[in-house]
């Protein structure tokens, strides 16, 4: 049995020349991190508010632990719990109000609301202000009012639409570690991120969106695979013959000072030797997710036409 089951899923706004999303198909497994990559205006959140009962699909089935997205709305509510992109906490209550009473509102009885709450509050560095109206409280501490309200809950599935955005990294780790334990409880989670350390550091299974179709998906290991190379060399623009970079491997210009090579390892040391000789910076480093991704998308701007 699938966590979700997506099949030619298709949305369209009313009013648009284009598709936000377009026939998307994916299988989200059972007790796995599965994250969305995409610009902005891919169509990730789009594909998640969708999946949470919060949006109409134009076309398309969607299947949640087996049941209807259109038929058994709300039943899925029941089990599901989202961390929206622009969620904000509301102004006049306090953290402890926030977590406590949305335990509430989904049946929790008050000794377990209360023994929940506190933990999530002491675990994300909360517990010292949960008394204090979330008005007064920074940023990141309003966000992560909103991923405690999500963690606190015993949901099958959990949608986090950039959970971390805006949060500092130790605050950032702090999330991770929440989302590593809600994964090792059995819970099933569908996150998107624009911080691709974060998508390295948690997902069993990645899909890219680009333009509202998906371009690329697998572990991470396969979309790695899309670089057919293994190491990446950052070497001076200044001074260098990129035509003789390109016998190398492939030479990325990114219109700094510094050109990216992603060659083979076994090239590194006739590299360094020319870099050397001719006194040139000369970098060495593994092939990261963000390459591929560059890679994949390219760096040309959104449409202006699309969604998140």
């Amino acid at each position: 049995m699938s966590a979700v089951e997506a099949v030619k899923v298709t949305k369209k706004y009313k009013g648009s020349l284009s598709f936000a999303i377009k026939n998307i198909s994916l299988e989200i497994e059972p007790g796995r991190i599965f994250t969305l990559l995409g610009r902005n205006g891919a169509g990730k959140t789009t594909f998640v508010r969708i999946c949470a009962t919060q949006l109409l699909p134009t076309s398309g089935i969607i299947k949640i632990f087996e049941d209807d997205l259109i038929k058994d709305t709300e039943k899925i509510r029941n089990y599901i719990s989202i961390v929206p992109q622009e969620g904000r906490p509301l102004r006049a209550l306090t953290p402890w109000d926030h977590v406590y009473y949305w335990l509430r509102i989904r049946g929790v009885n008050k000794n377990e609301s209360s023994i929940r709450a506190t933990k999530v509050l002491q675990e994300f560095e909360l517990y010292d202000v949960r008394n204090r109206l979330a008005m007064y409280l920074s940023g990141g501490m309003k966000q992560k009012i909103l991923v405690a309200m999500a963690m606190a809950t015993d949901s099958k599935l959990l949608f986090l639409d950039e959970p971390t955005i805006g949060l500092d990294p130790v605050s950032r780790r702090q999330i991770w570690k929440a989302i590593k334990e809600k994964k090792e409880s059995g819970t099933t989670i569908l996150l998107t991120t624009h911080y691709m350390d974060e998508a390295e550091q948690l997902s069993d299974d990645i899909v890219i969106i680009d333009k509202g179709v998906i371009i690329s998906q697998g572990t991470l290991s396969d979309i790695r695979k899309n670089i057919k190379e293994n190491i990446k060399v950052e070497i001076s623009k200044s001074g260098v013959d990129s035509e003789v970079l390109k016998s190398y491997g492939t030479v990325i210009d990114s219109g700094t000072d510094i050109l990216k090579l992603f060659t083979f390892e076994s090239n590194i040391q006739e590299l360094s030797a020319i870099a050397i000789k001719k006194n040139f910076f000369f970098k060495v480093s593994p092939i990261t997710l963000d390459d591929v991704f560059v890679s994949l998308v390219g760096a040309e701007a959104n449409s202006p036409d699309q969604f998140t």
